[in-house]
């Protein structure tokens, strides 16, 4: 009996050990975290549990880490997290910086890693997010405002969209921004630019792609013309202007562009172009050597340009070439990045308005009140009556016989006329002279002193001879000339 006890209690005492040591390796394993990462062939982490290293280059600690503004730098495919994936392991990574964090995303998905630990020789990044849904921005464009970061567009399912999405920490999600309209920013290739000091997003044109559509299979797409500004606090596009076709040429065939602080710096083989979105200007560097070189970049590696040095970082070698770029030989074109340009339909209340303050001043300086009529009118009745109309013998003469004929509703003819005006002795040619001056003058002195454009003698056909005419004054002036004569 004492033996069983002793065995028992041998047995009783290994079951202990054996419990402790597995309590010890769940303890300890619980403590770390994740233990083990798997690596691939050339020793990289593999991102297998959502806990990945990021080997702490001098690019990253001293260059990138350093700098005091946000970033958002364009990566090749497993640049940082590495994948053993068919789609996710082909798409570029895109490094964000913003004032208090540091990301990678994913272009074409929704993944994105947060960091949550440095040392000197690692970065530890997790997955924050819980997307699942891959191909549907590849191309979107990424920016940040404050620690929350945005991307626009991009292209998935056969089309381009124009959706601003903005990821959201509490869910893990990526949630629409809605804006006044659906702007497509460029993605092949990508032509946006982001003022991170006063958060605002510059698209150049836009590219629309729909291969569900005829006439939408080619990669261009189609393009809009028109730059647009989109304001962050409002989420509201505006289209500012119109870049001219030969700078938007150079747009849309450079593949890579040296993003820098006021817009970025673009080769096409034999000039180095400076598109500056800030102060809305075009400059140009002729130097070859130097838009050779930048021609010669590739998605490869990573650019990012600070105080007049480019620097090219190959993550997955950790190799860094640097270019120095004089910002001082750049020459400023005369024509603007874009020219304005104003929509008929959003400026007509301006015209409006201009049309109503010109018609205003018209009428205030031209229009006279009604005491200036009522003036104006006091004063011409005083003229009137002071005014002598200095009629001759001779003109009142011929002012009496047109009266007279009036009265009796008939006219008088050339053969009176010249008996009243003393010429019936005359030539002809004589006699017509002195009637159309007598008359013409007589018209002349009535409409001065009545200041209305009207004849007073008027002339008609001679019913018996149409060769002729005959002579008269209307009922209706009678009165008035007859008060200027007696006046």
């Amino acid at each position: 009996m004492s033996y069983f006890n002793i065995d028992n209690q041998v047995f009783m005492r290994k079951l202990l050990l054996f419990t402790l040591f597995c309590f010890s390796t769940f303890f300890f394993t619980f403590s770390q975290g994740v233990t083990y990462v798997e690596r691939d062939s050339l020793g990289a982490p593999v991102d297998t549990s959502g806990l990945i290293t990021v080997k702490n280059s001098h690019f990253l600690n001293k260059i990138v880490g350093n700098s005091k503004s946000p970033l958002v730098l364009r990566g090749p495919a497993q640049s940082f997290v590495q994948f053993n994936h068919p789609v996710l392991g082909i798409r570029e990574q895109v490094l964000i910086k913003t004032p208090n964090n540091f990301f990678i995303a994913i272009s074409g998905a929704g993944r994105i890693y947060q960091q949550i630990a440095v040392t000197d020789s690692l970065r530890y990044f997790k997955r924050i997010d819980d997307n699942e849904n891959i191909n549907y921005n590849l191309g979107a464009f990424y920016f940040s405002v404050g620690e929350t970061v945005y991307n626009q567009g991009g292209y998935g399912f056969w089309k381009t969209n124009g959706t601003l999405r903005g990821f959201n920490f509490k869910d893990g999600e990526w949630d629409v921004f809605p804006t006044n309209i659906e702007v497509y920013n460029p993605i092949f290739p990508s032509s946006s630019w982001f003022d991170a000091s006063k958060n605002a997003l510059y698209i150049p044109y836009q590219q629309m792609i729909n291969s569900g559509l005829k006439g939408f299979q080619s990669a261009a797409g189609t393009i809009i013309d028109g730059v647009m500004y989109l304001d962050c606090k409002t989420w509201d596009w505006l289209q500012i202007g119109k870049v001219p076709s030969n700078y938007l040429n150079i747009l849309k065939t450079s593949k890579i562009k040296v993003y820098n602080e006021s817009g970025y710096f673009v080769s096409d083989g034999e000039d180095v172009y400076w598109f500056n979105f800030l102060n809305n200007s075009v400059s140009v560097n002729s130097n070859r050597t130097l838009a050779q070189s930048i021609n010669r970049l590739d998605n490869s590696s990573i650019h990012y340009y600070k105080d007049g040095i480019l620097y090219s970082y190959f993550p997955i070698t950790g190799a860094l070439d640097t270019l120095v770029i004089d910002e001082s030989k750049f020459v400023k074109e005369p024509a603007p990045m874009w020219g304005l340009q104003f929509d008929l339909a959003t400026i007509w209340p301006l015209w409006l308005c201009l049309f109503l303050f010109i018609v205003s001043l018209w009428y205030f300086f031209k229009v006279p009140t009604k005491k200036e009529q009522k003036r104006a009118t006091e004063t011409f009745a005083i003229g009137v009556k002071k005014l002598d109309v200095s009629f001759n013998q001779t003109e009142l003469s011929l002012i009496d016989l047109f009266i007279e004929k009036s009265f009796v509703g008939a006219t008088a003819t050339i053969a009176e006329i010249n008996y009243v005006l003393g010429i019936k002795d005359k030539n002809v040619g004589m006699q017509k002279k002195v009637r159309s001056d007598v008359i013409n003058g007589i018209n002349d002195k009535f409409k001065y002193a009545t200041s209305q454009d009207i004849q007073l003698i008027l002339s008609v056909r001679s019913e018996t001879d149409k060769r002729y005419f005959e002579y008269f004054i209307a009922k209706d002036q009678i009165n008035e000339v007859q008060k200027l004569i007696t006046g």
